[in-house]
Formats: C-alpha cells, sequence, structure tokens
C-alpha cells in the first residue's frame, strides 16, 4: 500500500491511498465473470471521498496519460 499526505492548491489536507486489490468484472461481449488483479484507490479530502476499483491495466494507461499530460 501507497500514501500519501499532502496539502493541495487551495490549502486543503488531502490523503491518496494506493493498494492492490483483487475483484470480479464482467466480460461485455462474453458476458463471462472474471477475476482480475487491480488497483483501488482512494482520495480523502476535507469535504468528499472517493474510491475508484481498476483493472492493473487501466492502472497502466492512467499513469501514461498523467505523465503525458503533467509534462506540459
Amino acid at each position: 500500500m501507497i500514501i500519501s499526505n499532502f496539502i493541495n492548491e487551495i490549502e486543503n489536507t488531502i490523503k491518496i491511498k494506493i493498494q492492490k486489490n483483487t475483484d470480479f468484472g464482467i466480460n461485455y461481449k462474453t458476458k463471462e465473470k472474471i477475476k482480475f488483479n487491480g488497483v483501488k484507490i482512494t482520495m480523502i479530502g476535507p469535504t468528499s471521498e472517493m474510491t475508484s476499483e481498476i483493472t492493473l491495466e487501466e492502472a497502466i494507461q492512467l499513469h501514461k496519460c498523467l505523465g503525458e499530460y503533467l509534462k506540459n
């Protein structure tokens, strides 16, 4: 598990937690239920909380896209 605590641009305390996750998803085409290893991402702020469970490939692509976006 990785945890990051920081103060954002508007001076709010934010916590990001990233951890391994095993879950089940449904294949859109075959309707088959498939177990997969993924990533659970949680962001907690003073007035909100967001949790997203994504596949490992989705996490890899999100990392790639954020890297490109933040370069500019």
